[in-house]
């Protein structure tokens, strides 16, 4: 697959087959997503591979704390959505409404959006993505070239992915089933699959015209 035809199809996908994904493909994503950046050469991530009995584990672990009300306590700090910038706020609005769009109302699709995220989107795969502790925050910036990186490959690969902050919202669990080190933080949970034919996963979020972002100067 040419790199132009991976950056296009590639999207988040919310609904996964059951479908094993083997972990030679697996590897070979990661090898390959190790090609990105990081500021002096510092490779600050590491990977953490949960499937199987782990990951539902981390699944039943994660429906608890939903069932007891807990509120998820990321690594990284979130912010409201009322506070963010118009431009952004405005970004979201439009996903919302093409999504509902997609379904008969709605209700319909709240339903179908808030099954899929309490599952965790009924994931085979989640890559969880940490850094250490002692580094800056460029760091971040580090991991997310190296996210997009696995997104890209994988969508090579034929597979679908979905990066969340749902699938990191309880770092303890995670730290404990997993066997991270307390000196590493999650950055982010990378779903992946074989995706399910369902509505739900056909929605292509749109993107601005490339002339409202580009300056030139």
């Amino acid at each position: 697959m040419e790199l132009q035809d991976a950056i296009n199809q590639r999207h988040s996908i919310r609904q996964f087959t059951d479908k094993p994904v083997e972990k030679k493909t697996i590897t070979k994503i990661v090898e390959l997503a190790q090609r990105a950046p990081s500021w002096v050469n510092s490779q600050p991530w590491q990977v953490y591979c949960a499937m199987g009995e782990t990951l539902q584990k981390i699944k039943d672990a994660y429906h608890e704390q939903d069932i007891a009300g807990k509120q998820g306590n990321s690594d990284l700090p979130v912010m409201s959505r009322e506070d963010w910038a118009p431009q952004t706020q405005a970004n979201m609005k439009q996903w919302r409404s093409g999504i509902v769009h997609h379904f008969a109302n709605f209700d319909v699709a709240h339903e179908n959006m808030t099954n899929a995220s309490i599952t965790l989107y009924n994931s085979p795969v989640i890559l969880y993505i940490t850094i250490p502790k002692a580094s800056p925050d460029w760091s971040i910036f580090d991991a997310g070239l190296f996210a997009e990186n696995i997104m890209l490959a994988a969508t090579a690969y034929g597979l679908g992915t979905i990066p969340t902050y749902n699938s990191v919202r309880f770092p303890t669990i995670l730290h404990q089933t997993l066997g991270v080190p307390e000196d590493e933080r999650f950055i982010v949970g990378i779903s992946l699959g074989y995706q399910a034919g369902t509505t739900i996963n056909s929605y292509h979020s749109e993107r601005r015209p490339v002339d409202e972002i580009l300056h030139f100067n």
